[in-house]
């Protein structure tokens, strides 16, 4: 009988050394994100307008960017691990997929927009930059800032399983060495090259370009239930190494955020349901070698 469970979350990581599930642990870190994101977008806003810096414009346009991915990162992680009912059978494991492929698009528009802009001020020109000391010490504060989030969010991604923290923390590293970038341009505009911020605006992009295509490929994947075929052919191997396998017609590997669920149809020669049963363990530890966490259906008869 399905287990149709309110909160399959174990608790992990951090999580366990809080106390708390793995949905709330992610919950916990996607808020803490979001509120995070407000402030440096808000301040980097601010300097791009008193500076005139495009590259830190550029900068907090994407911040705008992360505070809708962030926000929808919070309801998304939200529901994603409330287990399955009988109206999602197959669990919600996915939506955090398509919320990374939404923030795929998001960050290609902003990165296509910044790409024009730039564009522009190196066919028109470059006009003078205004440049505080202080705006210097306040982005290098904040690249640090984006640096230590994107560190949180990623151990947090890597210890729930949670693709929409893993987009989330790409995309904060994006942000890190694209301030980084935005703060070599203002050192450029300060010792009177005011063309340096429009290059590290155009590095802006190309950081955010690279980024929208690793996420969306990534997302897009999980989505089609595409895997690598290595891998596919390894688990074929695996199973085709037990004795007891004539054949296998069919092998089907679907990759979600936390674990793999094949799906196997194969001819054995076995003597007694204890055989089956026995077998059954077998594949499953060898499968579970090759993929990790793994959930087995298996349909075991005999040769036609």
């Amino acid at each position: 009988m399905s287990d149709f469970s309110a909160d399959s979350g174990l608790p992990r990581g951090l999580g366990t050394w809080l106390g708390m599930g793995n949905r709330a642990y992610k919950l916990m870190v996607a808020i803490g994100s979001l509120i995070t994101t407000i402030v440096l977008t808000l301040g980097k806003l601010i300097l791009g307008l008193l500076s005139g810096s495009l590259a830190l414009i550029a900068d907090a346009l994407q911040g705008l960017i992360d505070i809708l991915v962030t926000s929808v990162t919070v309801l998304i992680v939200g529901q994603s691990d409330r287990g399955t009912d009988p109206a999602w059978t197959c669990g919600r494991e996915k939506l955090e997929a398509f919320a990374a492929l939404a923030e795929a698009v998001l960050l290609g528009i902003i990165a296509a927009f910044i790409w024009h802009l730039a564009g522009m001020k190196l066919l028109h020109g470059t006009g003078p930059i205004e440049i505080e000391s202080w705006y210097l010490i306040a982005a290098l504060t904040a690249a640090g800032a984006d640096f230590v989030r994107h560190i949180i969010v990623k151990r947090a991604a890597r210890a729930t399983g949670s693709m929409a923290l893993e987009a989330n923390a790409a995309h904060f590293l994006t942000d890190a060495l694209g301030t980084v970038l935005v703060t070599l341009g203002l050192l450029g505009a300060w010792y009177g090259f005011p063309v340096a911020d429009t290059f590290a605006a155009l590095g802006v992009a190309g950081l955010l370009s690279f980024t929208a295509f690793n996420v969306g490929r990534r997302a897009l994947g999980m989505l089609l239930d595409r895997i690598d075929p290595a891998t596919a052919l390894e688990v074929l191997a695996a199973i085709e190494c037990q004795p007891e396998i004539a054949r296998v017609p069919t092998l089907r590997i679907r990759r979600l955020p936390e674990r793999h669920v094949v799906d196997l149809i194969a001819e054995v020669q076995v003597d007694s349901l204890e055989d089956f049963a026995r077998l059954e363990a077998a594949l499953q530890d060898r499968i579970s070698t090759v993929l990790g966490t793994t959930e087995l259906c298996a349909a075991l008869r005999p040769p036609r």
